[in-house]
């Protein structure tokens, strides 16, 4: 028996894919069991040879269209499925004792999975195990009673994901269900998959794990708040010029840390903190992609976790931010009313929330979070205390191979 790990999103440090692939990888291979990990083609030397890697897909995860102005993510969603399958038929050996599991899969990965899947006879087809890595592009709109919530889809021309979700699961049979198992990170997410596919969608543990010696943070000054990661405007980056303002001009026991490994993909955002880094000293602007030595020390100089996030973004997809956060007892300031408040409410409340998606109510809620900062943070590090019952690595591989009796 071995576990083949499938990620075309895998090209390097940039994201969480590298930091998953390394936790979820070692866990099963101190547990004795061969691994065997596919990336993309384009992945790094570094990375391939961290967790024994080897490039293979040619569609990367997050291609979402050829430019083509009527029909590019149709283009892009048939192009990419396709060269998937064809990259999948290249893996020798596959037998029914395996373990295929596909980490952060997006439309297209979906669709070549279920074909790759079903081409395979009937005495070699795996278990298979698909995650979700984002929401399935719909919304909560309100609904004919007062407070009633429906799931509603979108106008595919902007966001086609809720009708090819759709489209690629109406290709699974019943049969194909008894081996062939879809999930995500989050309840609320799962839930939300499920409607829109048609089709059962489990919940796998948070794979972010709670690091040796955590810190209790209480009384810890000055506080350091923090923005950490991949940033895109749906993490609110383009306000982090006028809340990083607002926050020291207000708050004179502070520093910021701004993290953006990919500074050139908001640059009049990017140049805007520098030049303010530039003549506030407590405003610390880091551009490198981070790798695990880098990571981890981001993490543990970290006092507050600002995750300004779009809600509507965020109702139904987690966040591994977030979730770091949790694990190793550090407060944090998220949107209310979504997969990050859930998290916070199931670990005790170590932090605060923000109800609009603007300046102002970041920066109030922050300011909240600065406020009550010791008991915030005595919460956060009983909440590390008690992640790894329920979450983490461990519970994630065991709950993964329980899909194939293996666990």
């Amino acid at each position: 028996m071995r576990v083949l790990y499938l990620d075309p999103g895998l090209t390097g440090d940039l994201a969480h894919h590298a930091n998953s692939c390394r936790a979820i990888c070692g866990e099963l291979r101190r547990r004795g069991i061969e691994v065997a990990v596919f990336a993309h083609h384009t992945v790094t030397p570094e990375v391939r040879a961290a967790v024994g890697a080897t490039p293979l897909f040619r569609a990367f995860t997050y291609w979402t269209t050829d430019g083509d102005p009527l029909c590019g993510w149709l283009n892009a969603f048939d192009r990419s499925w396709r060269a998937t399958v064809e990259d999948l038929s290249r893996v020798q050996g596959i037998e029914a004792t395996d373990l295929v599991y596909l980490n952060s899969a997006h439309t297209a990965q979906l669709m070549a999975l279920i074909r790759w899947f079903q081409s395979l006879p009937a005495d070699r087809k795996p278990h298979v195990v698909l995650e979700f890595g984002a929401e399935p592009g719909v919304d909560l709109v309100p609904g004919a009673e007062p407070g009633q919530l429906v799931i509603q889809g979108r106008d595919s021309r902007r966001d086609p994901r809720a009708t090819l979700y759709r489209f690629a699961a109406g290709h699974l049979t019943d049969a194909d269900l008894t081996r062939f198992h879809m999930t995500t990170f989050d309840r609320s997410t799962s839930r939300m998959y499920t409607h829109v596919l048609g089709k059962p969608v489990g919940v796998l543990p948070l794979p972010q794990f709670t690091r040796p010696g955590v810190t209790r943070r209480a009384g810890r000054r000055p506080i350091t708040v923090s923005v950490l990661g991949f940033q895109r405007v749906d993490k609110g980056y383009h306000l982090m010029p006028l809340i990083a303002r607002a926050l020291l001009a207000h708050e004179p026991d502070i520093r910021l840390l701004v993290h953006n490994c990919v500074p050139e993909q908001m640059p009049a955002v990017q140049k805007e903190l520098r030049a303010h880094a530039e003549v506030e000293s407590r405003i610390t602007v880091d551009e490198r992609v981070a790798g695990p030595e880098l990571w981890d020390p981001m993490l543990e100089a970290t006092d507050i976790m600002l995750c300004p996030y779009e809600p509507a973004r965020y109702v139904a997809s987690y966040s591994a931010v977030a979730a770091e956060a949790v694990a190793n007892g550090i407060p944090l300031v998220v949107p209310a009313r979504t997969s990050l408040a859930d998290l916070l409410e199931m670990f005790g409340n170590p932090g605060t929330c923000f109800e609009a998606w603007n300046q102002e109510s970041i920066v109030a809620a922050t300011r909240s979070a600065i406020a009550d900062f010791d008991v915030l943070a005595n919460r956060a590090a009983e909440a590390a205390a008690q992640w790894n019952a329920t979450m983490g690595v461990g519970n994630m591989v065991t709950r993964l191979l329980a899909y194939a009796e293996l666990s």
